[in-house]
């Protein structure tokens, strides 16, 4: 129908004054129907821009903004069918396609309902042409709204796992929602970040037999409510008070006020000054101390870059960090109830647990090469740290880290540029090396930081929208995995799978095909309820 609309359009923008006749004869359409179709395309040439829509690119262009809106606020953003009816109306397109609420509805679930098909089409295609299995490092946690979430992501490349309601979170639980998609997919979990859960630690060293790692977030956020907030509020009821203090003895030397009072308030401005210093001393010792513990967890000594380092010498720094927290704390008299510092000692074994276990990882993939020692050293102790020093610079935000990690990139980058197999290595050996690093640095996590930026999505979602259906969980899943993109252009499940995938919305705009037609409107019947009938003689 639409084919036939359009030819009629471009034989009346042609020749304006064109028959019905002359229509149905050029285009083999018959009379009536060049009629009808005629008459809809007068109806519907409300706007200046109508007629771009008549055209067959015209139209397409249309079909894009429309699934584009849909794809990007209806599903992904949680917007109701209501508020993009209005908008699709504010920018004259009610002539041209159905925009009620109703069909906006059944636009989003056909969308919904191919964006699952792709998944399941991709991730067939994947088994099908996976030759092994892939290792993975995990990150788990849950979220709760009206229902519990759980969340299982693999930490370097971002892919989503498993994100679903549960009832409960034992181990049993996670055991069941995990283990079967992973085996699904072909992997093989190296090591699971997590919080101090009973039932993740479980997951990791009974269901999938490997190393649990405490998440260095969690363990730093312990320290973090510990010391910051109540340093920062002594802080800040220490600026009120010498806010009050400068102000009244500005009033008292306006006065001229005796000698021995405002000597008294300068007294006391002298006092609050010196607790403020010391309370800032405090906060500045505080956060000294979690950058050290950031520095401190890498697989390679911040001062020296290119020397590895191993769990045993994280130990011995981690343990001189707690006892400088200690003392801190009863420097600064904070009650620690909830025995955070505590919890962070007894920690710090499995956190440094996660050098040696990429160390391993490490080795193992070197192993089947047979390479010589000086080759091994080369790709361990330049190429190496070379790669991760900048990778950490690229992605840490923090001011004070991020100079540190520059500075440990460029050190590196200076070591490896002046070593002699870098001089006398070939491009294709680089070529082939260079990706192998990238790989093995994107397994060093340390923090489950992605699933909880996760959590916050969903959280916003949930409030946004007043819930997340089954379904549509299941499709922001998806979306997830094949539609987001990182600033290289990269997928999660292309970082994941190490393939390209077809781009889901050009795909998912492929099967949408036409657009629901505008309703045609009924005529409107005004009523008058306070015109009475005339009443015969």
């Amino acid at each position: 129908m639409r084919q036939f609309c359009q030819q009629v359009f471009v034989i009346l923008q042609q020749t304006a004054d064109a028959s019905v006749r002359t229509i149905a004869k050029v285009t083999g359409i018959p009379r009536s129907s060049v009629h009808r179709y005629r008459i809809g395309i007068v109806k519907r040439n409300q706007y200046p821009e109508s007629h771009l829509w008549e055209r067959e690119e015209g139209y397409q262009w249309v079909c894009l903004l429309v699934c584009a809106t849909v794809y990007v606020f209806g599903i992904m953003r949680g917007v109701g069918a209501e508020s993009l009816s209005l908008f699709f109306s504010l920018i004259h397109l009610q002539p041209h396609i159905g925009i009620s609420p109703s069909a906006i509805r059944t636009i989003r679930r056909e969308m919904e309902a191919h964006i699952l098909r792709y998944q399941q089409e991709q991730e067939s295609d994947q088994r099908q042409q996976a030759k092994c299995s892939l290792e993975v490092c995990v990150g788990a946690d849950e979220t709760f709204f009206h229902e519990m979430l759980l969340v299982f992501m693999d930490l370097s490349s971002g892919f989503l796992f498993v994100e679903e309601a549960a009832r409960n979170r034992t181990y049993n639980t996670w055991k069941a929602r995990t283990q079967s998609r992973l085996q699904q997919l072909g992997m093989t979990v190296r090591y699971v970040v997590s919080d101090r859960a009973k039932a993740l630690i479980k997951l990791a060293t009974d269901g999938f037999e490997c190393v649990n790692i405490p998440d260095l977030f969690h363990a730093s956020h312990e320290i973090s409510k510990l010391f910051g907030a109540r340093l920062h509020r002594q802080r800040q009821r220490l600026q009120d008070k010498l806010s009050k203090a400068v102000a009244h003895l500005a009033l008292l030397q306006q006065l001229a006020t005796a000698s021995p009072e405002i000597s008294a308030q300068q007294d006391v401005i002298v006092r609050l000054k010196s607790e403020y210093q010391h309370i800032a001393t405090g906060i500045e010792t505080y956060t000294n101390l979690l950058h050290r513990i950031s520095l401190l967890m890498h697989p390679f000594a911040i001062l020296s870059v290119v020397c590895p380092v191993t769990s045993a010498h994280i130990v011995r720094e981690l343990h001189d960090v707690a006892e400088a927290l200690e003392a801190l704390r009863d420097e600064y008299e904070l009650t620690d109830s909830q025995k955070r510092l505590t919890k962070f000692a007894k920690q710090i074994d499995e956190l440094a647990a996660v050098i040696d276990t990429w160390w391993l990882w490490v080795e193992e993939h070197l192993e089947p090469y047979d390479l010589g020692d000086e080759y091994t050293l080369w790709l361990r102790e330049c190429l190496l740290p070379t790669i991760y020093w900048q990778v950490q610079a690229e992605r840490t935000t923090q001011p004070h880290l991020k100079d540190c990690y520059q500075h440990a990139a460029d050190q590196a980058l200076d070591a490896f540029q002046r070593h002699p197999l870098t001089q006398g290595i070939t491009e294709g050996d680089l070529a082939y090396w260079q990706p192998w690093a990238e790989y093995m640095v994107a397994k060093f996590q340390r923090a489950s930081s992605a699933v909880e930026g996760r959590n916050g999505y969903l959280s916003q979602m949930h409030h946004t929208g007043r819930g997340i259906s089954p379904q549509r969980l299941q499709v922001l899943t998806v979306i997830h995995n094949f539609g987001l993109k990182r600033p290289d252009g990269t997928t999660a499940a292309q970082r994941l799978f190490g393939r390209e995938f077809p781009e889901l919305f050009d795909w998912l705009v492929k099967q949408m095909g036409d657009l629901p037609l505008p309703r045609t409107s009924r005529t409107t019947v005004t009523r008058k309820l306070l015109s009475l009938q005339a009443v015969p003689p």
